[in-house]
């Protein structure tokens, strides 16, 4: 991704589910979502099978009563084998499933 599609992009997962190739794995991003009843939000993502789309594993989940709080450990926490999100985002590919 470039660095507008990046910055385009951590926008979008405030709202919206988004889904990235990083090195030939599919990665599915569940933007953040609120929970009224727990009074937090979270943040997840999955590795995805490339060719039926079901899900391998989960790479990363993190709940927090701030969203933003949620954001800084989606682009900080190194979970990208063992790199964060700014560290591997201009070899990501967004695509819209």
């Amino acid at each position: 991704m470039t660095q507008s599609e990046i910055q385009h992009f951590l926008d979008c997962m405030t709202y919206e589910d988004c889904t990235v190739l990083l090195h030939g794995r599919l990665f599915w991003c569940l933007g953040l979502t609120w929970s009224s009843e727990q009074k937090e939000c979270s943040l997840l993502v999955y590795e995805e099978d490339p060719n039926t789309n079901e899900f391998i594993q989960e790479l990363f989940r993190y709940n927090s009563t701030s969203r933003d709080d949620c954001m800084k450990h989606f682009v900080e926490d190194k979970f990208w084998d063992g790199k964060s999100f700014y560290e591997v985002a201009v070899d990501m590919e967004w695509v819209d499933l």
